[in-house]
């Protein structure tokens, strides 16, 4: 999938034209580490123990932050980001700080017992137990294998779809059951914490907070799990029947949400593109470059997160299919031909690199192409090509104004 990827998301970056140049063989275990963060390390955000949590935090960040330096999807990684931070306590991040460590009432550590206590060993064993676990299982489901003549570590998947359907199945409801008694221990340590404060007044103002926040926090929760159960649809409607009614009456506030990448390959063959053409005279064309998309093979891929240029990802998605299945494209066309400056502000800011900002052109176009990542040994005369494209067919008509075909696109979805 990799191999693909880099090239066809949405609005890569510079690092994905580095990302693509990667050997097959790392592409592939890339996506078994992405399996085992997405899929497996997560359930270690719940674990007993502070080590493993901080394990599946720095796991999440590590991919998070390789994703925003290969692609361009705005705050989602920053959000990703954010919610992982939950699995931090205050001493983990005193030492980002340069906090040393202290015991209570700010007394120096003593050094560390020997031998270790029963506890320290058992935390310890369980520890390992959990990375052997992951590897012995990352090992066995996806086929790791050192081929020694090539130095290289080969990888497929050893699973099928159906099996990899029932063990979600299997493992979502005790999921939440895990989820369940970790918000249940949370909520009844800070309760006991009410009970140790002192003084009448000061235990009655703590514990009407925990209420509030207890409330808040497990109607959370309970809502949470419509969403969360999505993945699988039998999950789902085992769910308690009061449980839906309460995430209907809240759902369009958008409290909790659900949320899927792209989860087919695009681009299979060359990444789609639509490239606008202007033109005065009907004979003599000039094409009109945006700011983030690629068009020009020789311009940089851009960095934009956390923005989100929408009318460059929009022609991403037109690129995938017919115009007829984006009637706006045709709106913007229209725009453009009446030189509306809000409009042409998406296509670029400085009007100097907007080729008709005198005067609007008077016949617009669009041609499809397909764009590929160039290799670094494709080298030519003058600024070396990010991208090599082909030309495959018209995308949009040659259209002007009161031009009968823009007309009726026009009247057919409504936008005159």
């Amino acid at each position: 999938a990799l191999t693909y990827h880099y090239e066809t998301q949405c609005i890569p970056t510079p690092g994905a034209w580095l990302a693509h140049q990667l050997p097959v063989w790392f592409q592939k275990l890339s996506v078994v580490a992405t399996y085992v963060i997405e899929v497996a390390v997560p359930v270690l955000f719940f674990a007993p123990l502070r080590r493993l949590r901080l394990f599946a935090f720095y796991c999440q960040v590590l991919l998070q932050v390789l994703i925003i330096l290969t692609g361009n999807y705005n705050f989602f990684n920053a959000l990703t980001i954010v919610l992982a931070f939950s699995l931090l306590d205050e001493e983990h991040v005193g030492r980002w700080l340069g906090r040393p460590k202290r015991r209570q009432g700010n007394a120096p550590l003593s050094p560390p017992a020997w031998p270790p206590s029963l506890g320290s060993v058992l935390a310890t064993l369980l520890e390992l137990s959990t990375y052997g676990l992951l590897l012995c299982w990352t090992v066995q489901y996806f086929s790791l294998e050192i081929n020694w003549d090539k130095k290289l570590l080969d990888s497929k998947v050893a699973f099928t779809y159906h099996e990899f359907t029932m063990w979600l199945r299997t493992v979502t409801l005790p999921l939440v059951g895990v989820a369940f008694l970790s918000l249940s221990w949370e909520i009844l340590v800070a309760m006991y914490r009410c009970a140790c404060v002192r003084g009448c007044f000061w235990k009655l103002w703590a514990t009407l907070q925990w209420a509030i926040m207890a409330t808040a926090t497990v109607s959370l929760f309970a809502v949470s799990l419509v969403p969360f159960t999505y993945i699988d649809h039998e999950s789902n409607g085992k769910l308690w029947p009061g449980i839906h009614q309460l995430f209907g009456a809240v759902e369009r506030f958008q409290v909790v949400n659900s949320y899927g990448l792209f989860r087919r390959m695009t681009g299979v063959g060359g990444r789609p593109e639509v490239v606008l053409e202007g033109s005065y005279d009907g004979h003599s064309w000039t094409e009109i470059e945006f700011m983030y998309k690629p068009g020009n093979v020789s311009a940089a891929p851009a960095v934009v997160a956390p923005h989100q240029p929408r009318l460059d990802w929009q022609l991403w998605f037109a690129a995938l299919g017919h115009h007829h299945g984006s009637p706006w494209f045709s709106a913007l066309v229209l725009r453009l031909l009446q030189g509306q400056r809000d409009v042409i502000r998406l296509v670029q800011v400085d009007e100097s690199r907007y080729p008709f900002s005198a005067r609007p052109p008077t016949f617009l176009r669009a041609q499809l192409y397909k764009y590929w990542f160039t290799a670094p040994s494709e080298g030519s005369p003058g600024p070396a090509p990010w991208w090599r494209r082909q030309h495959i067919q018209e995308f949009f008509p040659t259209v002007s104004l009161g031009d009968p075909t823009l007309e009726s696109l026009l009247s057919q979805h409504g936008l005159k």
